[in-house]
């Protein structure tokens, strides 16, 4: 593909409906952070352990596993292909992860790391967050590989035959088009998990689409932010049907998509989904667990907010390596997830009553910080929890409608987390799956933090 020598910068055009177009800091905790994040692309399904806080262990990645029953410790037995269900949904992720995969690979041979940092949409920023792009983008590239690898894997265990990777036109000519694509693709992408996902009748498929779905909310962030957006434009990720993501995928493939293998035929014998867990638990439960998590994370911005000035954010010494251009927008886009966790609280709330139950009132709190980086860092720590909390949760959600709603809070928590993440000079994206946590271990961890 032929390409300018320049990099001309193009009006906005919203990603969802038209094709968008539009030196590494030589510091060893950097270098550290982005091998911890490429070790997470290849080792999936939670083979990289991490803590609260979302950091990937620097342990030798393991081979790539597969998401299918064998990886629990009571494998199900696996369906033939015609019967199985989950093997067109797994295709059409596999679609889309071929996809991004096909658009990080090549295009990353396309650009020098110094034509992407000197890509006009990063003018705005200063030279730690230009020199962030190359890296983080290879990383986000070993993550869509890793994905098509273990998608691939699990259709074949299941008996189908993976769809294979089609012909592509990204229509990008310079390093701002490039990246204009690459976030119209994560944002399409976190759209496609929340659609597909409520479909999935096998309960560790389920876990491990929604450990990816979170990451691609990390990769839209990073993307958003970089583009000058939001990280986080909704307070609850919207999901789109598989007919819509195909009409805006359509826009880059150039070959012919068999759509009878990524859709369920009329004729397909599916059986009733059984993501509840026979564990006790009623939807109201886990309701309430949530609400509690989001009335603690409600507590620290609203109240951390109220403690620190605009000032004192920005001069936070954990953002001293950054430029004013990214310091500024830091208090705007705090207020900004204060607001979701916010409206959280409301609609968890207004759902536990709706279904006859008590809601968890707001407890009293302790967050140990004393600076502005202090709260910076538990700010990170808090919404790294959220994502591992809701991954751990939201498959056991009974109600159709209820889960939906979850898995769009669950991938905004992933939004957030990234942000913060980079904020911390932590990796937005630490693993090519988000970890889960259970119900025990997230209440230890929370528990921390509530006095009362």
């Amino acid at each position: 593909m032929a390409r300018k020598n320049t990099d001309t910068h193009r009006p906005e055009q919203h990603p969802t409906t038209k094709r968008a177009a539009s030196g590494i800091r030589p510091t060893s905790r950097r270098k550290l952070l982005s091998a911890m994040a490429v070790v997470g692309g290849t080792a999936l399904a939670g083979c990289m352990g991490g803590d609260s806080g979302g950091s990937a262990t620097t342990e030798e990645p393991t081979e790539t596993p597969t998401m299918t029953p064998e990886m629990t410790d009571e494998p199900t037995e696996t369906p033939m292909a015609e019967t199985n269900p989950d093997v067109p949904i797994l295709n059409y992720a596999l679609t889309l992860e071929h996809l991004e995969n096909a658009f990080y690979r090549d295009g990353l041979k396309t650009f020098s790391d110094d034509e992407l940092m000197g890509a006009n949409v990063l003018s705005k920023f200063g030279e730690e967050v230009r020199m962030d792009v190359p890296e983080y983008l290879k990383v986000v590239g070993e993550h869509e590989a890793a994905h098509v690898k273990a998608l691939t894997q699990t259709v074949e265990k299941l008996g189908g035959t993976p769809v294979e990777e089609a012909e592509y036109d990204f229509g990008y000519e310079t390093p701002t088009e490039f990246l204009a694509t690459g976030m119209a693709l994560e944002n399409t992408g976190v759209a496609a998990y929340a659609g597909a996902a409520p479909s999935v009748v096998d309960t560790d498929i389920l876990a491990a689409a929604a450990g990816i779905h979170s990451v691609e909310a990390r990769h839209a962030s990073f993307l958003n932010l970089v583009n000058d957006e939001s990280p986080f434009p909704k307070a609850v990720d919207e999901a789109k049907s598989v007919e819509e993501i195909l009409e805006i995928a359509g826009q880059f493939i150039t070959s012919d998509v068999d759509a009878g293998a990524i859709t369920r035929s009329d004729e397909m014998e599916v059986p009733k989904l059984g993501r509840k867990k026979d564990d006790g638990t009623t939807d109201v439960d886990i309701l309430n667990y949530a609400l509690t998590l989001e009335h603690l994370e409600n507590a620290f911005y609203r109240d951390g907010l109220a403690e620190f000035s605009a000032d004192e954010l920005m001069n936070a010494k954990v953002l001293a390596d950054y430029d004013d251009g990214l310091k500024m927008k830091v208090p705007g886009h705090l207020e900004m997830v204060g607001e979701h966790e916010a409206a959280h609280v409301k609609a968890l709330t207004q759902t536990v009553e709706q279904l006859g139950g008590t809601p968890v009132e707001e407890a009293e709190y302790d967050f140990g910080y004393e600076t502005a980086s202090d709260y910076l860092g538990v700010a990170k720590a808090l919404e790294n929890t959220g994502v591992a909390a809701y991954a751990g949760a939201a498959p056991s959600v009974a109600n159709d409608d209820i889960f939906a709603a979850a898995l769009g809070i669950h991938s905004v928590e992933a939004r957030h987390a990234a942000f913060l993440n980079e904020l911390n000079v932590e990796s937005p994206f630490p693993m090519g799956v988000d970890e889960a946590k259970s119900m025990e271990e997230v209440t230890e961890i929370a528990g921390q933090f509530i006095v009362e």
